[in-house]
């Protein structure tokens, strides 16, 4: 079965600006050459470019930056779910993110900790649910597959712990 990984802020901030950003680009490329002929001054062909690429390339970097920063993300949880330890976590409940609002209202995320055998408590966080599924859950333990190369990075399989669930 395929697991969803999950978009977050990132990834649709990087795929709405790296469009905008190359449309922009392109405008300020092929506009500005086509309408050479057509200005009231040789300075207007050069500022229209400048301003329209210089915006264009600047939202194309960032767009691409936020893509990257996205795309790292899944790859990295994607390493950890195929190749990782899996540790049996306790559900530590359901926290809201109040920084983020959609359509659906607000996505809550199921928390999960480990204590490692120094003691160390690790708390992991799910990808975003738009209801609330603790009373869902089948256990009280949900897997978590922590990275071997990186305890920092941890993927949540709430699939596991969680009946097929249908939003009509």
């Amino acid at each position: 079965m395929k697991k969803n990984f999950g978009w977050t802020v990132y990834g649709i901030i990087g795929f709405i600006f790296a469009p905008m950003g190359a449309l922009f680009t392109a405008i300020g490329l092929f506009v500005g050459q086509r309408m050479d002929n057509r200005w009231h001054s040789p300075e207007e062909p050069v500022i229209f470019r400048a301003v329209f690429c210089g915006v264009g390339g600047i939202f194309l970097l960032l767009g691409l930056a936020f893509l990257f920063v996205e795309l790292r993300r899944r790859y990295l949880l994607r390493r950890a779910y195929s190749c990782g330890n899996c540790v049996d976590a306790q559900v530590l409940g359901m926290a809201v993110q109040k920084n983020v609002s959609t359509f659906r209202g607000q996505p809550r995320m199921l928390e999960a900790a480990w204590t490692d055998g120094s003691g160390v408590v690790h708390v992991y966080r799910s990808r975003y649910l738009y209801t609330d599924v603790t009373r869902l859950l089948k256990s009280d333990t949900v897997p978590v597959y922590v990275d071997r190369f990186d305890e920092n990075i941890g993927f949540v399989d709430i699939d596991a712990v969680l009946p097929e669930i249908r939003v009509h």
